[in-house]
């Protein structure tokens, strides 16, 4: 029969499991950042870049790729020296995005934010130069704004599209604004200093404003969803009659627009803020 542990001896074993528990729990963490490094970045990254971006000492780093590498979720790109999400990760991303339906994932959030407004929320994605809405709930109030899911409308006037425009680089906005200029009347962009100063205020405040642009007597302003690699994937906005959705009112509600925005984003791997987005213009 052994003999029993005495406390002391107990309490040694349960030190060492605690921190045998607390750096697990630190490496999967380290792991799960080399991850969304790759995930956000978007393009191969070698181990020493890796190292530096991440914080990680190298020889953990090296690990850690290891580690990945052996499950699958990472892997060499090519002959390079570099190292990729696997398509293994992309596989199972698809299936977990076809199990899931954004839209529906999004409506509790929606819904919040069209109570606490009292206004209707649009959700808004691009399509080459175009804006479509895509979702939508209706403003409580007896008055509100119609519009249909579906539908489409020019980039530059709507806070929707604006918000997504101020997301991308000077070359892209640059390559929008060719195009809209050649648009007929009346969705031609007249105005390209006009828009370069709406996207650069967006870029500042983190929403973007439709003050009658788009429709007279409607007020929306919008913000931009991103996913885990900093790319915005869709828009957010609150509309409302201009004569209701005041100015004061809209500058009222910008708050909530971006933390709902900046909720949706960390849920969809997102680390950063709206409020502080660095956007390449040069």
């Amino acid at each position: 029969m052994s003999e029993p542990i005495d406390s002391e001896s107990l309490d040694a074993v349960l030190l060492l499991d605690g921190r045998s528990d607390a750096a697990t729990v630190q490496s999967v963490d380290k792991a799960l950042v080399i991850v969304e490094l790759l995930m956000r970045h978007g393009a191969s990254l070698t181990a020493r870049e890796i190292a530096l971006q991440t914080g990680i000492n190298r020889t953990t780093s090296h690990r850690l790729i290891n580690a990945l590498i052996n499950r699958s979720w990472i892997e060499k790109d090519g002959d390079s020296s570099a190292y990729r999400l696997s398509l293994r990760w992309l596989i199972l991303c698809e299936l977990a995005y076809q199990q899931r339906n954004v839209l529906d994932e999004l409506r509790p959030a929606l819904e919040h934010l069209s109570e606490l407004t009292r206004e209707t929320i649009h959700v808004g994605v691009l399509d080459g130069f175009s804006l479509v809405h895509v979702d939508k709930v209706d403003s409580p109030e007896r008055v509100g704004v119609s519009s249909k899911i579906g539908t489409r409308s020019v980039i530059h006037t709507a806070a929707l599209g604006t918000a997504l425009l101020a997301t991308q680089d000077a070359s892209e906005v640059e390559r929008f604004i060719d195009y809209a200029m050649c648009l007929p009347t009346p969705d031609r962009l007249d105005s390209p200093v006009r828009l370069r100063e709406e996207i650069a205020e967006a870029r500042r405040n983190g929403y973007a404003v439709d003050d009658e642009e788009d429709s007279i007597g409607v007020r929306c302003i919008g913000a931009a969803v991103r996913a885990g690699n900093g790319e915005a994937v869709f828009a957010i906005s609150i509309t409302g009659p201009a004569g209701r959705f005041t100015r004061e009112r809209s500058q009222l509600f910008a708050p909530s627009l971006l933390d709902a925005v900046d909720r949706i984003s960390r849920n969809l791997g997102w680390n950063g803020s709206h409020r502080d987005v660095p956007v390449n213009e040069t």
